[in-house]
């Protein structure tokens, strides 16, 4: 199926882009959320019109990303867990625990946005996590896991 794409995405391409994907990414991901509409020719024809709108709303969204990024760098996120004899946590730290630490901070944050590599944090300590904010758009949060008196 071919797609105009409204949004940048990574490993497809950029605004306004004519793609082929296959059906179901393009009836489940890309239709539904926004991101792109079927070639169609007056599909493509709305689109060449309202291009600079488009273009317009991804900087707004680009500057808005790089702004939550500049503040996100300036915090240390403290998240206290019990832990046992060895420093080994009873549980573990996820995306939606970071997120949530993160966002009572007072900067909204999604745990779609959090990117834990190597999985859910399970010892105490420091750990450089990275927030993946816009596709050009990334941060690196410094969370502290310290142990629950």
């Amino acid at each position: 199926m071919e797609v105009i794409l409204l949004d940048r995405i990574k490993k497809l391409g950029n605004l306004g882009e004519k793609v082929a994907v296959a059906n179901g990414y393009a009836r489940n991901y890309l239709i539904p959320y926004g991101k792109a509409v079927a070639a169609t020719t007056e599909n493509i024809a709305q689109f060449e019109t309202r291009r600079a709108e488009f273009e317009q709303a991804q900087k707004d969204t680009q500057a808005a990303a790089q702004k939550r990024a500049e503040q996100l760098q300036e915090i240390i996120v403290e998240i206290a867990g019990k832990v046992g004899i060895e420093g080994k946590l009873f549980g573990s730290v996820n995306a939606a625990d970071i997120a949530q630490a993160i966002s009572d901070g007072g900067i909204k944050i999604s745990k779609h946005e959090i990117r834990l590599p190597n999985g859910p944090i399970r010892q105490i300590g420091e750990y450089d996590i990275e927030v993946h904010l816009h596709p050009d758009v990334n941060a690196f949060v410094t969370i502290q896991v310290i142990a629950e008196n």
